[in-house]
């Protein structure tokens, strides 16, 4: 869960500015996380 942490929020990061929240950037699995919905259909939760 720590990983998965790190790399949701590292696009928020001051050096990226990427997005203003992880879900929002494009390339994030943080929205599938929150919604379930898998935008790439190729993601699968890490709890199986």
């Amino acid at each position: 869960m720590q990983k998965l942490d790190y790399i949701h929020n590292n696009p928020l990061q001051e050096k990226w500015r990427l997005a203003n929240y992880s879900e929002n950037y494009k390339y994030s699995s943080a929205k599938f996380y929150l919604t379930g919905e898998d935008e790439f259909d190729l993601l699968d939760h890490y709890n199986g």
